[in-house]
């Protein structure tokens, strides 16, 4: 069963900056290579593209801020002819991209779909800011330290 985490918030809520953590926390701690124009002096940018750690694939697309830009996870497909083993992508709390991962990446298709929620704070409120975005960092690293692919015998 392949896995997709999607983080799911509002407008200016950082998803896009907390995906280029994971990545960059992939890219210098596991050893891939960074095959996604990530740039860390630049973590608003949206990536988009495949990480390989070992023999593990990990798909990410940071943008998600409407249809059109939640679709770029067909592009992962298209890289490395499947999806990849773990997605890592974000999405507004409802629309049409929302429905749209839940349309195509469900159970029944053969995923694990975790949401995890960027909860919105007011913009002078850094520290609760920093504090939910430490949280979701530790989560998503959580999820994904010592994930390997296990090969079918």
């Amino acid at each position: 069963m392949k896995k997709i985490f999607i983080l799911k918030g509002k407008n200016d809520t950082g998803k896009t900056i907390k995906i280029n953590r994971i990545a960059e926390w992939i890219i210098n701690n596991h050893g891939a290579t960074n095959t996604i124009n990530f740039d860390s002096n630049d973590l608003k940018n949206d990536i988009n593209g495949v990480l390989e750690v070992s023999n593990l694939t990990i798909g990410i697309n940071s943008s998600g801020d409407n249809l059109m830009e939640v679709r770029k996870i067909e592009r992962l497909k298209s890289e490395i002819g499947e999806y990849p083993d773990i997605l890592l992508c974000a999405c507004r709390t409802k629309g049409k991209g929302r429905k749209y991962i839940d349309n195509n990446f469900n159970y029944s298709k053969g995923w694990l779909k975790i949401y995890i929620d960027v909860k919105e704070h007011n913009s002078a409120s850094t520290e609760k800011q920093m504090i939910r975005d430490e949280r979701i960092i530790a989560e998503m690293q959580a999820w994904l330290t010592g994930l390997k692919k296990i090969e079918n015998y």
